[in-house]
């Protein structure tokens, strides 16, 4: 069996999933989970509270040793601390229960921090990092590489002590990550495969606390409060081209106007502006492989992906 192995490198995005009473990802209008996706972090630190076990140990009447069996530790849970360096009042919310305060425009302004006790909200928290590889790996896919590590469910969120003072405030989101069998393999698509784009292989179970792996996948585009639902489509190879090297999206979903505008880039280079819904845009491939298709709404940078092979015939 081989190995790859790389290190980890500056973290590039996180992304919060809200969760429901059974750990089940919330889901909002049209299926798309309510998340938030946010650069706005200096550091996730993951510090595992163990659990050292019970030592056994007797002695005979005579003083001599009867039986030893040694502790066993094992992980009970991860307590996980996220610094950010930006104020995204909906990651907040998500992340500790509190309530957000709206402007006169119903926008998420703030958050109102209560003293009761927070037993309803909980997060699943996925992180993105950069790798010391400076070059794509060899491969069917050649794409860069992505650190990627899964917490599917934190409990108990709060935010910290924080600062005012000359200089850029700090404010720290604190929680316990628990098991979560209910994220199973998540709401989304987190591997670049030379199938295609896929979730987790392996659901989560019920003794999984973190998930680390590595990824040809991007993180998402970062977006400024809950991510809102991006276009939608399918893509399958064009019918009427024998080489099988021409790719068919046709959307099925668009963002009401007037910002319904978004663009699908094709992985190789080329983009086109999208149409609208049940209309269909195609692109050739110049050469086979694996290619990323990337939707991305206009108006908000909310993105969606999609694959391509390309196996000329």
């Amino acid at each position: 069996m081989s190995a790859v192995c790389d290190t980890p490198v500056k973290g590039k995005m996180v992304r919060a999933t809200k969760l429901g009473v059974c750990g089940d990802p919330v889901l909002g209008a049209g299926g798309w989970p309510i998340h938030v996706t946010s650069k706005g972090f200096i550091s996730v630190e993951y510090a595992g509270e163990v659990d050292e076990g019970e030592e056994i140990e007797q002695k005979d009447a005579n003083g001599d040793p009867l039986v030893y069996e040694p502790a066993r530790r094992r992980i009970k849970l991860y307590n996980v601390t996220v610094t950010c360096g930006r104020v995204d009042p909906e990651l907040y919310t998500l992340f500790t229960g509190m309530p957000v305060v709206l402007d006169e425009d119903g926008n998420a302004s703030g958050l109102r921090i209560t003293s009761r006790l927070n037993l309803d909200s909980a997060v699943a928290l996925e992180l993105w990092s950069g790798t010391q590889l400076k070059k794509c790996p060899p491969g069917s896919v050649q794409r860069p590489r992505f650190g990627y590590f899964l917490l599917p469910q934190i409990i108990d969120g709060m935010i910290g002590d924080f600062t005012i003072e000359n200089g850029a405030a700090n404010f720290t989101l604190t929680g316990k990550a628990i098991e979560n069998p209910g994220w199973g393999v998540g709401p989304y698509d987190v591997y670049l495969r030379s199938t295609g784009v896929a979730p987790l292989e392996d659901p989560m179970g019920d003794a999984d606390l973190l998930h680390m792996d590595w990824t040809r996948l991007p993180p998402p585009a970062p977006t400024c409060g809950v991510t809102p639902r991006p276009p939608d489509g399918t893509v399958a190879k064009l019918a009427t081209d024998a080489t099988n090297m021409t790719a068919e999206f046709t959307a099925t979903y668009v963002p009401a106007a007037p910002n319904g505008t978004y663009t699908v880039d094709w992985g190789d280079g080329a983009s086109t502006a999208g149409p609208a819904v049940a209309a269909k845009v195609n692109h050739q491939y110049a050469t086979a492989g694996t290619y990323l298709i990337t939707v991305t709404h206009s108006a908000t940078g909310a993105q969606r992906f999609k694959s391509f092979v390309a196996t000329p015939v």
